[in-house]
């Protein structure tokens, strides 16, 4: 504050006396001044006393005469406030610089003194460049395309009607589906969210056919686009579920049977395992399995060791017997982490994988549709679905 309030009055000095040349450029000009009020604020500066308008025209000698006395005042001020603000520099400490020059587009004295020339701009092949785009755990059956068969039937569990299926008969349908990665913004309450993170599902040719029974043929109904997501940590023991749907137009059915999809959206769901950081391997459910065999193999030289002890109250053999126990008792806990890791990395014959490798599917999904009772929107179950990669069928 105390160096800024030392520097306001030069640079007041400073701005005065650049309108004060613009002044004198008036007064060289020939112009002569008359009838102009005086200014309304008095000062004692020596300056502003030729600033005011003269009583009478003057001639151009008297004008001249009158300017180059103004220019020397204008310069003799000009050395002053320059030694001023010399003398208060050196007091601060501030080290003045020399101003940029400007650039030229003419090349004129040494090199040294020129700017560095700019890096050229290369342009790249955006083809060739261009790297694979990285995918999410939940976006990792973007641009994939499946093929999905039904088995509709009465399933233990189901809300069905109790004359629904009682026969035992089955629909076996089937539709290819593209899992596209556009977003989906009707709102369905199978999804979590209504529909966040959700997706489009592309139906080819948007039709779903039904398989021939004894009594009637292959036939083909019309169906909608639906939609799909992937739900994190809904499964059991907190593993993914992928779920979709599509919307069929009439009730589909056979003539005479008594197991029928109602008319409406057909909603689906099944395990859904990622590996995109173990490149495919069962790490957790190999590394409880070794300690599982490395435990096993303790207890059986313990046991060895126990069968040579003929005197069952010596007290090596409590010793042995005692760490018989305990170590059993960890294997209890090891089979039990395995059932989860069985649930958590399910056998690779249990899934069906993605063209790239990087996420499986349960071979077979539960298939349900929606009922509303008033207020209370219910799932029953009508059958259950497969699924394999179509890209990895063509090949």
């Amino acid at each position: 504050p105390q160096e800024d309030a030392e520097m306001t009055p030069i640079r007041s000095m400073l701005s005065f006396l650049g309108g004060t040349v613009v002044l004198s450029q008036l007064f060289l000009s020939g112009h002569s001044f008359s009838n102009t009020k005086q200014p309304t604020q008095r000062t004692s500066s020596r300056v502003l006393m030729h600033m005011a308008p003269p009583s009478k025209t003057m001639s151009v000698a008297e004008l001249e005469a009158e300017s180059e006395q103004l220019r020397i005042e204008i310069e003799e001020l000009r050395k002053e406030a320059l030694s001023r603000l010399e003398a208060l520099s050196e007091q601060l400490g501030v080290v003045e610089t020399e101003p940029p020059k400007p650039l030229s587009t003419t090349q004129t004295g040494d090199d040294k003194d020129l700017l560095p020339a700019p890096m050229p701009i290369t342009f790249t092949d955006s083809t060739t460049s261009r790297k694979k785009s990285t995918k999410g755990i939940a976006n990792l059956l973007d641009e994939t395309t499946w093929k999905i068969s039904l088995s509709i039937g009465r399933e233990p569990g189901t809300w069905m009607p109790k004359d629904w299926g009682k026969s035992g008969q089955r629909l076996n349908l089937s539709f290819t589906a593209d899992f596209t990665p556009s977003q989906l913004f009707d709102r369905d309450d199978f999804f979590r969210g209504g529909y966040t993170n959700a997706k489009i599902l592309n139906v080819e040719s948007n039709q779903i056919t039904l398989g021939p029974s004894l009594s009637e043929g292959q036939r083909s109904y019309k169906v909608k686009n639906g939609g799909w997501q992937v739900t994190r940590g809904d499964g059991p023991m907190g593993t993914d579920l992928l779920r979709f749907f599509i919307e069929v137009d009439e009730e589909i059915t056979h003539a005479g049977s008594d197991v029928y999809i109602p008319k409406g959206r057909i909603y689906c769901s099944c395990g859904y395992f990622p590996f995109m950081n173990n490149g495919g391997k069962d790490g957790m459910k190999d590394a409880v399995k070794d300690e599982i065999k490395k435990i096993e193999g303790e207890i059986m030289q313990l046991q060895k060791k126990k069968d040579e002890i003929k005197n069952p109250f010596n007290l090596d053999g409590i010793k042995i017997s005692s760490e018989i126990f305990k170590l059993k008792q960890d294997l209890d806990q090891l089979n039990q982490r395995l059932s989860f890791a069985m649930v958590r990395q399910p056998d690779k014959q249990l899934l069906r994988y993605s063209p790239d490798g990087d996420v499986g599917l349960t071979k077979e999904g539960g298939v349900c549709c929606e009922v509303k009772k008033g207020p209370v929107v219910e799932y029953h179950i009508l059958g259950r679905f497969g699924v394999v990669s179509a890209q990895k069928e063509e090949k």
